[in-house]
């Protein structure tokens, strides 16, 4: 939400704004994948893979190895398909430790399970499914805030530093108060 009050702070703020709806969106799809939500996307046997995803700057390596994380070293495999192991752990590791990023940064979201293409090419892996249609829907719901422009002015000029700024005419809707001189913005 664009909080300053002055026309001159609107980019800071609309850049803010992309950066916190730009971590928003990567937090809110590792979770996801991460089978957080109410829908399973990722394949589970132990819970390693859906408990690796992560994102950065550079593509995340598929170089853990189950038998060397705990609790998960520890889970025997079913490999039955049935997604049912009553021994699956599921603890996203990675999605509290990711930095924020700037907008406008490539930004890779990958997982780091040694069998990761496996799991990906498994008949019960729902993330096809979910890149297609699901992120698509993600983006939506998260970059949603579009700033609300308002200028309102009496005779001849605008409050502010530019002197070429002129608005004639009376305000619309909610600017149509003829005593007020304000340039502002806000986002709904």
């Amino acid at each position: 939400m664009a909080r300053s009050k002055g026309i001159e702070n609107i980019e800071r703020d609309l850049t803010g704004n992309l950066q916190q709806d730009f971590n928003t969106f990567i937090r809110a799809a590792l979770s996801d994948l991460s089978n957080q939500g109410s829908k399973e996307y990722s394949p589970v046997d132990t819970g390693f893979f859906a408990s690796s995803w992560t994102a950065g700057t550079q593509r995340p390596r598929p170089d853990e190895a189950r038998e060397s994380v705990a609790p998960w070293s520890n889970i025997k495999p079913r490999r039955k398909g049935d997604q049912q192991n009553p021994q699956a752990v599921i603890e996203p590791r990675f999605i509290d430790s990711i930095p924020n990023f700037k907008p406008f940064s490539k930004v890779f979201i990958g997982n780091r399970s040694q069998y990761a293409a496996r799991a990906l090419a498994s008949p019960n892996s729902q993330i096809p499914q979910y890149v297609q249609v699901k992120l698509r829907q993600l983006i939506n719901t998260v970059f949603t805030d579009k700033p609300k422009l308002g200028v309102a002015a009496f005779g001849t000029g605008v409050r502010g530093k530019s002197d070429n700024v002129r608005f004639k005419g009376k305000g619309i809707g909610g600017f149509s108060d003829p005593s007020s001189v304000f340039v502002d913005y806000e986002t709904p």
